[in-house]
């Protein structure tokens, strides 16, 4: 009788150490987890925060509309991925930057240059890209040119040209913004953007947009990068 209850003590002990490192470890990542989604809601409320005091502005001003020689726009922000895929590896996103500008040429014509980058947790993609832009309507642009994705990851590296064509369009909404949008499709890539903008001093404006992209055969070996997210930056003009 004391041999078994003995064993029962022994077997109750350990069963309560047991069952308390299964909650200790569920805690830890549950708290883990929380973390990444905090991390994520204030990213998202930051860019939605600066956004509506944007919006809470008077002064307004309108973007670049001509293609006179000699206007310049440029442009830089935040590259806020919701969603990167790729085929064969696991794809963890994180913030990351866009850069760009746009020169006027005269003619009804401009030349456009975007760097974006996108930031994984096994390595990144810089994408270039050159346009020449021709207006086509008061609204509506046509353009063609070239990308190139630059991948470099943990397995190697990997650079894709494709050629690219593509129509960009905006519209203004009286008094309040911008609504504008492009797409392109090339020999190794595909998308969209659409987004709004909105004036907050004279000659600088801020931009809130949603993107899904698509690069073909990004790392090599057939395997594809796909990218959805928002940018969130500032267009300043001369």
């Amino acid at each position: 009788g004391d041999v078994y209850k003995r064993q029962c003590i022994f077997h109750g002990i350990c069963y309560n150490q047991y069952n308390s490192q299964i909650k200790c470890d569920l805690s830890k990542k549950l708290v883990k987890r929380s973390d990444y989604f905090m991390k994520k809601m204030l990213t998202a409320c930051t860019a939605g925060v600066l956004f509506a005091m944007a919006f809470g502005t008077t002064v307004f001003a309108s973007p670049l509309k001509n293609y006179d020689a000699g206007k310049i726009a440029i442009d830089a922000g935040l590259n806020i991925p919701t969603s990167m895929e790729s085929d064969k590896f696991s794809v963890d996103e994180s913030n990351s930057a866009y850069f760009g500008g746009t020169l006027g040429l005269g003619s009804n014509m401009a030349l456009n240059y975007k760097w974006n980058q996108y930031d994984y947790e096994h390595g990144n993609t810089d994408t270039h890209q050159l346009n020449l832009m021709y207006k086509v309507l008061p609204c509506i642009s046509a353009y063609a040119g070239y990308l190139n994705a630059d991948t470099d990851y943990d397995f190697g590296g990997r650079s894709q040209d494709s050629a690219q064509i593509g129509l960009q369009a905006s519209y203004d909404i009286p008094a309040f913004c911008t609504v504008w949008g492009n797409i392109a499709v090339g020999t190794n890539n595909s998308g969209y953007e659409i987004g709004l903008s909105k004036p907050i001093v004279n000659n600088v404006e801020l931009n809130l947009s949603y993107y899904d992209q698509k690069f073909d055969d990004a790392m090599g070996d057939n395997n594809d990068l796909k990218a959805k997210g928002v940018n969130m930056g500032v267009t300043v003009k001369f």
